[in-house]
């Protein structure tokens, strides 16, 4: 009786998106719509019938909306040809993003129609400032959505449970996102038979009828079809991974070219006039990673499905972990193997550290060379290895005057570096102050380690927890200073925050460590002598490396994982709790469900630079002092696992789909990685001759020298290396010359004799204009 009670109320009133506050959406009652339903069909304004959508999804009131921006007469064609194709044959595009609005400043206030729907709600009248900043929002969003609709997209428009926002489910149809295609000349994969190359895409042309149709080209052969499932019959977007369709949709929507909306979503976003953008999950393909999780996100087998998900950023992300993993397989053996001798010998120190210093130099040396050989060859294969740097969208939290943009010749948001360089001056003078502050933290750890000498075990905890604390607190201030800096990219935002981050992390790590590996030994700190355990500083520094592995290990896992779920759980938790106690009077009410693109709003936005840069200090951890703990590299090991399967959860349940941004390269983290395996390299040589045993009847003067040339012996053998197996493979730059010709000669030639029968099927398959027959009159005339 109370859920009816409230169904009847629904019933009886139309929706909040009436025909007066949103003039393009049609009026619709709860009946009506569930009528519709069971029809399992909806009509268009051009009188095209549309499917429902899908069962998972039929519960979330709504309309759709499709603009009438096509004047194109081959669109026209088309369109006049989906009319006759049978209703069965008929289903909405997928939706591929998610805009939310402010609707109301509280789900407790009247407003709209909302209020006279439902009087027995415990709604209050909403006070002055309130009406005019909802009033306002109207504004905004109408506006908005008249630009998304008249552009030719296809909208889905319903509230959400509480009825303080308006989602808005944005997609667009084939033949649209082919124009979009054609006109930002997005390049698109080639069949197999011509090198799954990457080329701009083309419509076919018919030709001229007064050069009697030479000047014809048929393309639509040469485009490789993407299908979901193994078996199904590629659909008429099927050209079109769900990457593409993204990137054409955001296209639209942000763009102010023809058939484009022009929605400058970064500044709404800014002004809190947009809630949340954000691409929709597909939950099917999420599953299929995730049954597979190790094969696609560890082993890389299937690295191609999470490119084609989330984007060549991110695949190149997993990339990076699987090819670490791989190549830390033979030191975790060794170092198994030569921790069995430690037992033995109750000391790192021992006759096998040299050779394990020249083994591990090398390996650090050459690991990220041969990175960047891998990842050349898979951005080959994903077409960005020769792509042109692209102008990247405005970040919602710049700000700035409206100004032209001198490139784009649009009104867009412009900070003068007059104003931004006195920001960036502040920033490195508070990091100067920080560093100087760590400095003496890090002086006071070690006067606390001597005067807990007894207890060594729990004061390298305490150490690994202040290292963990300081890490948090520091990345808090650099984003703090970065976000100051008004930075209008996600790659200038990111590379100076970068710049911020990796010197102060550098020696919060790594300081202690290097204070134990060279000065502990003979050194006096605040008028103290210090000296090692067992006057074996090697023994000290693995002992101390073990507990900073561990505990990036357990604690820093645990609190990456459990964060976001947090935080997710509270924003639900707290909505519901609004919902039961301030909307409905009855507490036996039954609450629905949040649709699905709910559900990922309340979920934190991913990004790939966090996960880098744990990576980056685990790196340091496992090749900067190697020689002090061999069992260092198997820990790792285990740690990359855990982190992959980690990341991977975190992307499927936790994260919103992030956007699938495009990649040329892995910068600036592979010239991070570089760098930390040069110092690792120099590190570990400086360790074993230095620090340890082995070397002590040797002079000073004979160390030196012994130091010097084992560093110059690497890095002749990288040279060497990088001479013999260059950065860029021969294999790659020889196909990428190929594809060049292969997508000269097949999409601006018109293809070569060999390609006459494959172009004929084609041409066959295309509707063709029909031939014009010149009578005796016409010919006189003419």
């Amino acid at each position: 009786e109370v859920r009816h009670s409230f169904n009847r109320s629904r019933e009886s009133k139309p929706l909040l998106l009436s025909q007066a506050t949103m003039p393009f959406v049609k009026q619709h009652s709860t009946a009506e719509l569930l009528k519709q339903e069971q029809n399992k069909a909806k009509r268009r304004p051009d009188g095209a019938l549309l499917e429902g959508v899908d069962a998972e999804e039929g519960d979330e009131s709504g309309l759709v909306a499709n603009g009438q921006g096509y004047d194109d007469p081959r669109q026209q064609a088309a369109m006049e040809t989906m009319n006759n194709v049978p209703q069965t044959q008929r289903k909405l595009p997928p939706t591929d993003l998610v805009m939310v609005f402010p609707y109301k400043t509280d789900s407790r206030v009247k407003y709209g129609e909302a209020a006279a729907e439902e009087d027995y709600r415990g709604l209050h009248q909403p006070k002055e400032w309130e009406k005019e900043k909802m009033q306002q929002w109207q504004v905004t969003r109408n506006t908005t959505c008249h630009a998304l609709s008249d552009s030719g997209l296809v909208m889905m428009l319903y509230y959400s449970r509480d009825r303080d926002e308006v989602f808005v489910r944005i997609a667009a149809d084939p033949l649209h996102l082919r124009q979009v295609a054609e006109m930002t000349r997005y390049k698109l994969e080639l069949k197999p038979q011509y090198l799954s190359a990457y080329a701009e895409y083309k419509n076919d042309y018919p030709g001229r009828r007064e050069l009697n149709y030479s000047d014809r080209c048929v393309v639509s052969h040469l485009y490789l079809n993407h299908t979901d499932k193994q078996g199904h019959y590629p659909q008429r977007d099927a050209i079109f991974r769900p990457v593409d369709r993204i990137r054409l949709v955001d296209h639209i929507i942000r763009s102010n070219d023809h058939n484009c909306a022009g929605v400058d979503v970064g500044q709404l976003l800014h002004s809190s006039d947009i809630l949340h953008y954000f691409p929709l999950h597909d939950q099917s393909a999420l599953d299929e990673m995730d049954k597979s999780w190790f094969q696609t996100f560890v082993n890389a087998k299937n690295i191609d499905k999470v490119r084609d998900y989330f984007g060549e950023r991110i695949a190149l992300y997993f990339l990076f972990m699987s090819h670490l993993c791989k190549w830390l397989v033979l030191p975790s053996l060794a170092g198994v193997a030569l921790c069995v001798v430690e037992l033995f010998a109750q000391t790192p120190d021992n006759f096998t550290s040299f050779s394990l210093c020249i083994g591990l130099g090398i390996w650090s040396t050459l690991v990220i060379h041969f990175w960047r050989r891998k990842s050349n060859k898979y951005l080959l294969k994903w077409g960005t290895f020769a792509l042109k740097p692209s102008p990247e969208p405005t970040r919602p939290e710049f700000y700035g005057v409206s100004r032209i943009n001198p490139v784009t010749s649009r009104v867009d948001r412009f900070y003068p570096w007059s104003e931004r360089i006195w920001k960036v001056l502040f920033s490195y003078s508070v990091i100067i102050v920080t560093l100087v502050v760590l400095f003496f933290e890090v002086a006071v750890l070690m006067l606390l380690r001597h005067e807990m000498a007894p207890n060594r075990i729990p004061f390298q905890i305490i150490n690994a927890l202040v290292v963990e604390l300081a890490n948090f607190l520091f990345t808090k201030l650099a984003t703090w200073l970065t976000e100051r800096e008004n930075h209008r990219s996600y790659q200038e935002h990111s590379t100076h925050l970068l710049a911020k981050t990796v010197v102060f992390k550098f020696i919060n790590c790594y300081s202690s460590l290097y204070y134990i590996a060279f000065f502990k030994a003979n050194s006096t700190l605040f008028g103290q002598p210090m000296k090692c355990v067992d006057d074996d500083c090697l023994k000290d520094l693995g002992s101390q490396l073990a507990i900073f592995m561990i505990m990036r290990l357990t604690l820093q896992n645990m609190l990456e994982l459990l964060g976001p779920w947090a935080i997710m759980q509270y924003r639900a938790f707290m909505e519901g709790i609004a919902f039961k106690t301030s909307i409905f009077s009855n507490p036996a009410t039954s609450m629905p469900d949040l649709s699905r693109p709910e559900r990922e709003a309340k979920r934190e936005e991913y990004d790939v630079y966090q996960d880098m840069d744990e990576v980056l200090i685990l790196y340091g951890y496992t090749v900067l002092f190697v020689v002090a703990c061999p069992w260092v590299p198997l820990l790792a090991l285990i740690s990359l696992i855990l982190e992959c399967f980690l990341d991977q959860k975190k992307l499927v349940l936790l994260f919103q789909r992030p956007y699938p941004s495009t990649a040329m390269n892995n910068e600036p983290w592979d010239t991070c990685f570089d760098v930390i395996s040069l110092i690792a390299m120099v590190t570990n040589g400086a360790l074993i001759v230095f620090s340890s045993h082995t070397f002590d009847g040797w002079s000073h003067t004979g160390k030196i020298l012994l130091f010097l040339a084992m560093e110059h012996a690497m890095i002749l053998l990288r040279l060497l290396v990088s001479t013999i197996f260059p950065a860029i493979p021969w294999e790659v730059r020889l196909l990428a010359m190929q594809q060049q010709v292969i997508v000269h000669r097949h999409l601006n030639l018109g293809g070569e004799e060999d390609d006459h029968e494959t172009r004929a099927s084609a041409m066959m398959a295309t509707p063709q204009p029909p031939p014009h027959v010149f009578d005796q009159d016409e010919e006189e005339d003419w």
